[in-house]
């Protein structure tokens, strides 16, 4: 009798606690969802490390993409599930009505990818070259997503194609593996260069057995430092989520675990070296930052 009235504790503890939803991404390497490197995504990771920490909610996980997530935020309904990410970055032009963490990480954004066999075409490889001259060589053949915004760079594009609309050279493609697709492209000299995430870079180098005789150049229209943060639907109890993810923040940005979950994404020993100096000499000795989009404090 006693192990059941246990039991039966257990349960009502178990189910008196609320639910936190995470929010994923079918996104590598930030979630890794199938193939050979399943599970391993530096987010998966940390979300793990979250879960852990949080143990007074119970949790569970589903597949989103962002339109989704934007409908789902706009409801605002907390009676069921608390619905939060832990893999969110500034979203001021976006109509999302959320709270946000503090920064979690700092990293930098697109890279102009090519092969070496081509990086002549380019520059010296640790070049840092400018998209605004490269663009107007009709004879580089560009390969880009019709969906993503590419920040500085993206600007650019947008501004030369309004001024060169039959431009010949830049081929945009829209496709359900967009970034595995115009890898692919460069690889198969269908394309010289394309744009890409630094730490997606290893991973469709990877995947597609090419990283070795992948070059990648900073752009001088990037070179801007971004931040993740984590994300929950825009209620009191999703801003009490967010406060105790803060306090958990706090310690596991100094974890090494932490840092090395994204740091091992980086595609050259160089690139990591300079993001844990980075990470360590300014990100960490800068406290918290918070976004600057008003409608996520």
């Amino acid at each position: 009798m006693k192990i059941f009235f246990l039991l039966l504790l257990c349960f009502s503890f178990l189910f008196s606690k609320e639910t936190i939803r995470w929010m994923i991404w079918d996104l590598p390497p930030n979630f890794i969802l199938t193939g050979k490197q399943k599970g391993l995504g530096y987010q998966e990771i940390r979300l793990k490390m979250l879960q852990e920490r949080l143990s007074d909610y119970n949790h569970e996980t589903i597949v989103m993409n962002l339109n989704r997530a934007k409908q789902t935020y706009k409801q605002k309904d907390d009676s069921q599930v608390i619905h939060c990410t832990n893999d969110f970055i500034s979203h001021p032009g976006l109509d999302i009505d959320d709270y946000l963490s503090i920064a979690i990480f700092p990293f930098r954004a697109f890279y102009l990818v090519t092969t070496k066999d081509k990086a002549h075409l380019f520059g010296k490889e640790g070049e840092t070259l400018s998209l605004t001259q490269i663009i107007r060589n009709e004879n580089l053949r560009l390969v880009v997503s019709k969906n993503r915004p590419y920040l500085g760079a993206g600007k650019v594009l947008k501004q030369y194609l309004k001024e060169n609309p039959n431009a010949k050279h830049i081929k945009s493609l829209s496709t359900l593996n967009i970034g595995k697709s115009m890898f692919h492209s460069i690889f198969k000299d269908r394309a010289d260069y394309t744009f890409e995430y630094i730490n997606k870079i290893t991973y469709y180098g990877n995947e597609l057995g090419v990283l070795k005789d992948t070059v990648i150049y900073p752009m001088k229209e990037n070179l801007d430092i971004y931040y993740g943060y984590a994300s929950c639907v825009k209620t009191q109890k999703g801003k009490e989520v967010i406060t105790k993810l803060n306090d958990i923040f706090r310690i596991l940005k100094y974890s090494p675990k932490w840092i090395n979950a994204f740091a091992k994404w980086l595609p050259t020993q160089k690139l990591k070296d300079d993001y844990l100096n980075y990470y360590k000499d300014v990100f960490l000795p800068s406290g918290d930052i918070y976004d600057d989009n008003p409608r996520s404090r």
